[in-house]
């Protein structure tokens, strides 16, 4: 236990020699604190026949503290030490304190150890000299003078001493501070020359956090206010001085870990031992594989409030950030914000720009409609009771190009859905023929393909009964009947790889999102929704038609193959127990459905099987050709020199086609004929293949649209049954 004495002290000189203070006082004019420190720890090491003595300068409120020297010898640089309840307790009582050095914190004797001697036991005598901005605790170890004397010529020494040394350390400390500001100035300087890119400014101002700091980690996480999530960006080889090419991204929840209660607070958080804190979470406070040992946290603000929060992990040679972090961080902040908010709006100017100028390009592209073009619909007479347009494999070319706007009015009428949602007739009707209008005149992806996903979708909600037996919500079936329509709006006949690749407007608008075309899609329908006279969605109340749009979204993004086969395990295991009500089933189910509308040309007779082919195939190869124009090789499904198309085709159906419609016939019992139509045609293309093999490949194209084509797949159809059935009697005769 530490022993405390209370010894009455004078404003006079009782105790020491007058002359030696007096020298020691007119020796006090060095420039640096830790020179007047060592004549004022050499004339009380003499005075109090000790073997040495030094001083703990602590800062403020006491929350920090410091050791510079040694008795005479300096240390290589100034090192924190952890400040204590001995310490504090030293503070508080304004009376001198003793103690053996051994009862110290480890990290407090590693510093004083190697200036003493082996000795065993070491008493230390610590007296407190107290004051506003700075306040020092003398530290006399093993003096052969009374303890009373020690506290006298210890406060005689600082009557005279301490205003020097204060000012001294107060001008350092203002130095330092200057010091600081002007590598800030530098540091704001520079990241306000990075707002093009937010992921490089992000990645700027950690490296520029970590060094204005000295910190050994430095994260920032923005916050996603739509999910209410931080998100963290980081390259691994940030933190293993590797590879940093590959971006991680991580989510937590806003709330969590020390991260979250800055949030909640918005107030810094300086966590000296970091693990020891409550809320202390190593998931969202740390790095992977790092030990963060102490962790400075601050919230990252603009106008609106809290954008984003930084972390500073380990001070590099000190146990803890101190005060002066504390201000470089908050500082920091600040212009971190507001580069971020310079950053987020200069990319949405670079986005308005291009925005609009594909909006010119759609308007130069596309007419509007008239009212009398919405009165020839409403005032149609034509037949539009085709018998079989509700069933899953009717084929569209059957009907006149001219009535696919009546029969596509017709089927939301069909369904209910003009009564049910009270939409208008002439909204209705004024929506279908912008969407008609919003389809290019390409071979595949045309008004007619976008027809025909929603004659599907219409099908496959009365067939399939989907809202009466409780796989859809009405709304659900509403939106997966207009998506339908509008899934593929301004199809360029390109893939997304090609936008990419090409660098095109749309690449620069929807990449860094992925799903370019899809995105593209989703937007055109939001601009016709958005038109006036066509959001058939405005009855609804708010909150439906909020989840209307998201439904759209969801469903137009699902025509992604890409996104099909990324999520295709998890759709595999949802239909073997799939529970309705369940929500992530229910958007398994949704995407599912969309994907089969949208592949739906597949379960159509053999003849429209083949034209289906023949659009898509010109498609392919007139993007190959671009692509060899644009000097890039192409991949072999869109290289007409390369691509055997029955291969391709059988391909197709039996990686895609016929899993989804497996899994689909799992969850709905009456799609499982279908597999055995993909079957079927999987059949007619093996038969194909000697036919295609006979001429180029070139000429596959040509050989696809012959009459004969059907003569010969049946003859080798018929041969294939011939040799089955001699097989079968010759292994029947053994």
């Amino acid at each position: 236990m530490a022993s405390q004495k209370k010894v009455p002290k004078r404003k006079s000189i009782q105790n020491s020699d007058p002359g030696k203070i007096l020298d020691l006082v007119m020796n006090l004019n060095d420039d640096t604190s830790s020179q007047l420190q060592i004549k004022i720890n050499v004339y009380l090491r003499e005075e109090c026949d000790a073997e040495t003595v030094f001083l703990v300068v602590v800062h403020g409120v006491g929350s920090e503290a410091s050791i510079e020297v040694i008795g005479s010898k300096p240390l290589s640089r100034k090192l924190k030490i952890c400040m204590t309840q001995k310490f504090t307790d030293v503070l508080k009582s304004t009376v001198e304190q003793t103690d053996l050095l051994s009862n110290f914190d480890p990290d407090f004797q590693a510093i004083v150890a190697p200036f003493l001697s082996k000795e065993a036991k070491k008493r230390v005598i610590m007296c407190p000299i107290t004051d506003k901005q700075f306040s020092i605790i003398v530290c006399v170890v093993a003096p052969k003078v009374l303890e009373e004397q020690v506290a006298l010529i210890i406060h005689e020494c600082f009557l005279f001493c301490w205003p020097v040394l204060k000012k001294t350390i107060s001008l350092e400390y203002e130095c330092t501070l200057k010091q600081k500001c002007q590598q800030l100035l530098r540091v704001a300087r520079r990241l306000f020359t990075q707002v093009a890119s937010l992921e490089t400014l992000l990645q700027i101002a950690m490296e520029q956090a970590k060094q204005l700091t000295k910190a050994e980690y430095c994260s920032v996480m923005l916050v996603d206010v739509d999910r209410m999530e931080l998100v963290q960006k980081y390259h691994p080889g940030s933190i293993q001085h590797g590879d940093n090419t590959e971006t991680i991204e991580h989510r937590f929840p806003i709330s969590k870990g020390i991260t979250g209660q800055v949030i909640k607070t918005g107030t810094l958080m300086n966590c000296k031992n970091a693990k020891q804190h409550p809320v202390y979470d190593p998931e969202i406070d740390c790095y992977p594989g790092v030990d963060c040992k102490s962790i400075l946290c601050f919230p990252i603000r603009e106008q609106t409030g809290i954008i984003g929060v930084g972390q500073l992990i380990n001070k590099i040679g000190d146990p803890y950030f101190d005060a002066m972090d504390e201000e470089m961080a908050l500082a920091f902040s600040i212009y971190c914000g507001v580069c971020i908010m310079h950053s987020v709006v200069y990319q949405k100017i670079e986005e308005a720009h291009i925005r609009n100028a594909l909006a010119n390009e759609l308007v130069m592209y596309h007419m509007k409609v008239g009212d009398s073009e919405v009165a020839r619909l409403l005032e149609c007479t034509g037949f539009h009771n085709h018998p079989h347009i509700s069933s899953l494999h009717f084929n569209p070319r059957a009907l006149p190009m001219r009535e696919l706007p009546c029969y596509a009015y017709k089927m939301f009428s069909d369904l209910g859905f003009v009564k049910k949602f009270n939409i208008k007739r002439q909204t209705l009707a004024r929506f279908i023929l912008h969407v008609k209008k919003g389809y290019r005149d390409v071979p595949y992806h045309s008004w007619l393909h976008a027809f025909n996903v929603a004659q599907w979708a219409f099908a496959s909600l009365a067939n399939y009964q989907l809202v009466a037996k409780g796989y859809f919500t009405d709304l659900q079936a509403l939106m997966f009947l207009i998506a339908g329509l509008v899934h593929d709006m301004d199809h360029r006949g390109t893939t997304n790889s090609f936008q990419i690749q090409g660098k095109t407007t749309l690449a620069a608008l929807y990449s860094s999102e992925g799903s370019v075309m899809e995105r593209h899609h989703l937007a055109q329908a939001m601009c016709v929704l958005n038109t006036e006279g066509c959001d058939l969605l405005e009855p609804l109340p708010r909150r439906d038609y909020d989840r209307a749009i998201i439904m759209l979204r969801d469903y137009i993004l699902a025509t992604d193959l890409a996104t099909y086969f990324k999520n295709k395990n998890e759709y595999m295991a949802v239909s073997y127990d799939f529970q309705k009500g369940n929500r992530v089933h229910s958007g398994a189910l949704q995407s599912l459905l969309m994907n089969a509308a949208d592949l739906s040309d597949q379960l159509k007779d053999w003849g429209s099987v083949k034209k289906t082919a023949a659009a898509v195939l010109t498609e392919f190869f007139k993007q190959g050709d671009v692509e060899k124009s644009r000097g890039e090789l192409p991949v072999s499904i869109m290289d007409r020199e390369k691509c055997f198309i029955p291969e391709l085709e059988i391909e197709f159906l039996n990686t895609t086609c016929v899993p989804l419609f497996d899994m689909l016939g799992r969850i709905l019992p009456k799609a499982q004929p279908c597999l055995k139509i993909i079957e079927n045609h999987m059949e007619r293309w093996e038969a194909a293949k000697p036919v295609f093999a006979e001429v180029p490949t070139t000429a596959g194209l040509s050989v696809l649209l012959s009459p004969e084509l059907d003569n010969l797949i049946e003859q080798n159809l018929k041969e294939k049954e011939r040799r089955a059935l001699e097989a079968e009697e010759q292994e029947n005769d053994e």
